[in-house]
């Protein structure tokens, strides 16, 4: 796995530089040259922005008439040697170029976040010893981490460096968690590459610009054999209770082993990276066990199973029915298509496409243009701090629905359905929603529309009645003859985590914790009666921009920061103040009546059982960045 700039030392060929300038952004490649060279020409050219995804986001572009100049000095810079004069920049310079590149102030909350992405010096999101050595206490502390995901990896390799005891519980057999066990057909993630991934990592040679499972599922292998994790992980091994021992002021944890038996352990701390979506929602409609065919969740894959030539129905067309679709159609004779209600899809550049071997030539052979790719990427994706889903009281006073970005991005998609079936508006109209965008996830198009004006694809959206032993009827009285039907309804998303049988101080189950209205947390890391156990992607905690990977490096950041402070600090126990906890979530519940999550028919995973919205962070992402930036050591009882 790559760490950092790596310079193509086998000779300077021109065509092949002149192909992959070709592909840069000439305003990243124009801060990249300028850091390395110092040329001040290239600081007085002027930026633009530019909308992507439908206007959801916009970014900054070189005026179009600088193109070539810019090109034309890089390529001088390569015949040179391509030595840079600032490998390392300083803040105060650092600042500099990020204002520079995008044309506007940057403030601390974009510089500190952004200089992370940016990645110019190893593990920006690294915890370390005060001292730079580990204290003697620290030798015997031990802590367990459930999963072996990205998140229990990036615990994993964080804890390796510290020096501390661990051991990482999983119940599959290898790592990679989400990406180990979704590995249906065409399946990928929504978000560029170069954001989607840890900054553990650098100027990693992704192969598309949106990578797929096998890709990603390589890479999260990758880790575990770089950092050498693989040795702390107890692999088809399943934790399923944890109780705290008040004796001890440590963790007794019921593990059951690949052979059956149950076994013992007890740590220090027990860090959950379980995850939010470990719990399939399997398909629940009367006459479901008569079915003589094929029933599938889309994360238990008959790889074995040949649906080519076959009758295939699909249940959901969320995000994984939507990606899945296409696949199955291209190979089904039938495929039905139940769609309970309609999502927002949009289109999205690059989607499908591999990234050039010229593109990572460029990355591989030009100083700081790998890092001020990534930072670009970052920056379109948070400079709007949240505001697309923010309500504008305002805006709304003068008859629009949300804000105004997104209405716009609700006008354009509604005009780019529409234009996609233009010889048949009734149809196009079942595909639109009459919730704002992203009050639920936004759909990428993964070949969507192509498919669904296929003949042999059906879009059935009469709600499911029961199934029959040969298919499923539906209201209308239709029965639809099926092979297969293939669930894709998601996840028991309110299910945090499921399915460990937690205890806590005073014998307080998570379930009598969380029996009010749902799950909650601190800064959905931490709670009072658990003292010494931190989740990773907790409660209300998945933000309002960005990819999942960063955020989950700043939750385990707070998570190991805390465990550091308590024991340079002589203590055993840390464990959250109530009253902290209480004004944290008087603070999210304020902050949900501004979001748009709870407008009329958007009701979605996001919500539980109570009514209430649990998965999102409903407060700005800077202000969520900087709650778990560092963990402020005051909010904790130690002992």
């Amino acid at each position: 796995m790559r760490s950092g700039f790596e310079r193509d030392d086998g000779g300077f060929d021109e065509a092949t530089a002149r192909r992959a300038l070709g592909m840069a952004s000439t305003n990243v490649l124009r801060i990249a040259l300028y850091q390395a060279t110092g040329d001040e020409e290239l600081m007085r050219m002027p930026v633009a922005y530019a909308p992507f995804w439908a206007g959801a986001y916009e970014g900054p572009v070189l005026a179009a008439e600088y193109d070539e100049r810019v090109r034309e000095k890089a390529l001088d810079f390569l015949r040179t040697g391509a030595h840079s004069r600032c490998p390392t920049p300083d803040d105060a310079t650092l600042l500099k170029l990020m204002e520079n590149l995008v044309g506007r102030p940057v403030n601390d909350y974009l510089f500190s976040f952004g200089k992370e992405e940016a990645n110019f010096t190893p593990f920006p999101r690294g915890v370390e010893w005060t001292s730079g050595q580990r204290p003697d206490a620290a030798a015997d502390f031990r802590v367990i981490v459930i999963g072996a995901g990205a998140a229990g990896l990036v615990a994993a390799a964080h804890l390796r460096r510290l020096g501390l005891p661990f051991t990482v519980i999983e119940r599959n057999g290898d790592v990679g968690g989400t990406w180990l066990v979704n590995d249906y057909p065409d399946a990928r993630v929504d978000i560029a590459s170069h954001h989607y991934q840890l900054a553990l990592t650098r100027n990693y040679p992704w192969r598309h610009w949106f990578a797929t499972q096998p890709e990603l599922l390589d890479y999260l292998r990758g880790i575990a054999d770089d950092f050498d994790l693989r040795g702390h992980i107890r692999f088809n091994t399943e934790l399923t209770d944890a109780r705290w021992n008040e004796a001890t002021t440590e963790w007794d944890v019921t593990l059951v082993e690949p052979d059956g038996t149950e076994s013992k352990v007890s740590a220090n701390v027990v860090i959950s990276a379980a995850g939010l979506f470990n719990a399939p929602n399997m398909l629940d409609i009367p006459g479901v066990d008569g079915f003589e065919g094929r029933i599938f969740h889309t994360t238990q894959w008959p790889h074995d199973y040949d649906y080519g030539g076959r009758r295939v129905g699909i249940i959901g067309v969320g995000c994984t029915g939507a990606q899945l679709m296409p696949a199955i159609a291209r190979k089904a004779a039938q495929v039905s298509v139940f769609q309970r209600s309609p999502h927002w899809v949009s289109r999205m550049d690059n989607y499908r496409d591999p990234i050039p071997d010229d593109f990572q030539w460029l990355m591989d052979n030009v100083p700081h243009y790998w890092n001020w790719h990534c930072f670009n990427v970052f920056y379109m994706l948070y400079a709007d701090d949240g505001a697309i889903q923010q309500i504008d009281p305002e805006w709304q006073r003068g008859g629009g629905r949300v804000n105004r970005t997104n209405d716009l991005l609700r006008d354009n998609i509604r005009s780019n359905v529409l234009a996609e079936f233009a010889d048949d508006p009734a149809f196009a109209e079942k595909l639109l929603p009459d919730w704002p965008p992203f009050a639920k996830r936004l759909v990428v198009d993964n070949g969507w529309f192509d498919a669904l004006k296929q003949p042999h694809v059906d879009l059935v959206t009469d709600a499911i009645e029961r199934n029959t032993p040969n298919g499923i009827v539906t209201r209308d009285r239709v029965e639809r003859q099926l092979d297969v039907i293939v669930v894709a309804g998601g996840f028991k998303a309110e299910r945090y985590l499921w399915p460990v049988a937690y205890t806590g101080r005073n014998g307080i189950t998570l379930e009598q914790a969380w029996a009010k209205d749902g799950a909650r947390a601190y800064v959905g890391v931490t709670m009072p009666d658990f003292p010494n156990m931190f989740i990773i992607y907790g409660p209300n905690m998945q933000a309002r921009s960005g990819g999942l990977f960063a955020w989950i490096e700043l939750w385990v950041r707070y998570a190991l920061d805390g465990v550091v402070q308590m024991i340079e600090g002589g203590h055993r126990t840390m464990e959250c103040r109530r009253e902290v906890f209480d004004a944290y979530n008087a603070r999210l519940d304020t902050a949900q009546d501004e979001c748009i999550w709870g407008m009329p028919g958007a009701q979605s995973y996001y919500i539980n059982e109570h009514g209430r919205q649990a998965v999102n962070n409903p407060l700005r992402p800077s202000a969520t960045y900087e709650s778990i930036r560092r963990a402020k050591i005051e909010d904790y009882h130690l002992a």
